[in-house]
């Protein structure tokens, strides 16, 4: 049955894919969504390959991410550019999100699923915010046992025996908790609590439907309800197997029961070669990744790429610049608000 609303079909694709492992190389993970018909966009494309003197080549963020591509990349995302008002990007911190979800599994009374935002549970992001500043005060191998036992944890996999992650959890814990101060090792050692582990042993024998390690269903989540203020949503995205029908038709009826009305139209996944929408959604979406990761890790660029006015206000992402002073992964401070790169909304332009 009709809605008796417009239908806007919106162009996904994402850059820094973590397959589940939140606390890998890759900090940043980020989910362009495009509004152009198809005319619109091929042709857009053909001039991104005109002035990167591409040929017929498939386009890739890669390519635009070079040194000398960086003007075009520029002129591509630029506020009056020619995706003003029909791009936006939902940016993740895979950290702060991986943390953030621990704390959901560990420390809290909700039972989440995949497609929440763990934003929407201040008191839970506080307590992922005040882990992440625990875990700096470590010795960089004793971090990365608590935060692989916790990727561990949170990543539900087949043919593994179950209470192994919880087991391997509470000995990371134990570990770290001899490295710290008194008040910083209580709260760590909270983490493992025979409450904490009771909680964890329920989440790994009956884990949600939509898993809590990918960022992409929270990402999607959110893109769906912003291009649902213009009219019902046809969804057409770049193949990832992560996007099951019955993820995406959770998403679905959420959004029929928070926004009374609006509903998604559709979904279909595409290999983004036969799409140039989704093309130009996988340019922005890798252009806009390597900003954020060269900005945390102070890298400076000769051109300036401008990404301010694309950035979701939702986005779950590092503030500033400043490089970590142990890597290049960037251990700045996390927003608990909206993000510093830009408290837009991106307000959808109508076609």
């Amino acid at each position: 049955m009709s809605s008796g609303r417009r239908t806007v079909e919106i162009a996904c694709d994402e850059s820094g894919f973590v397959g589940g492992s939140l606390f890998g190389r890759s900090r940043v993970f980020t989910h362009a969504s495009v509004h152009l018909d198809i005319e619109t966009a091929s042709a857009l494309t053909d001039e991104v390959r005109r002035r990167l003197g591409a040929g017929a080549m498939e386009l890739k963020a890669s390519r635009l991410n070079r040194p000398w591509a960086g003007p075009v990349a520029a002129w591509l995302v630029a506020p009056d550019g020619p995706l003003a008002g029909r791009a936006v990007v939902h940016l993740t911190d895979t950290r702060l999100f991986g943390l953030a979800r621990l704390a959901q599994v560990l420390v809290s009374d909700t039972s989440p699923e995949g497609w929440w935002s763990p934003r929407e549970e201040p008191e839970t992001w506080d307590r992922a915010l005040r882990l992440d500043t625990v875990l700096a005060e470590l010795p960089t191998t004793s971090e990365q046992a608590v935060l692989a036992a916790a990727r561990d944890l949170l990543w539900i996999r087949r043919r593994r025996r179950l209470g192994a992650t919880i087991e391997a959890w509470v000995e990371a814990v134990d570990a770290a908790v001899a490295l710290l101060p008194a008040a910083q090792g209580r709260f760590l050692r909270g983490w493992a609590a025979p409450q904490a582990l009771n909680r964890a042993g329920a989440y790994v024998a009956a884990p949600p439907a939509s898993p809590l390690s990918e960022p992409l269903l929270a990402a999607l989540r959110w893109t769906i309800g912003h291009w649902s203020a213009v009219g019902d949503v046809d969804i057409v995205h770049d193949e990832q197997s992560v996007l099951t029908p019955a993820r995406v038709a959770a998403i679905a009826d959420e959004l029929a029961t928070s926004y009374p009305g609006r509903r998604l139209a559709g979904f279909s996944r595409v290999d983004s070669r036969d799409d140039p929408r989704v093309q130009l959604a996988d340019l922005v979406a890798g252009v806009v990744r390597r900003v954020v990761e060269d900005r945390l890790a102070g890298v400076t660029t000769a051109t300036t790429v401008p990404i301010e006015h694309l950035v979701a206000g939702d986005s779950q992402l590092v503030q500033g610049g400043q490089s970590s002073s142990r890597n290049n992964t960037g251990r700045s401070r996390i927003s608990s608000a909206t993000s510093s790169y830009g408290a837009t909304s991106s307000k959808p332009r109508s076609q």
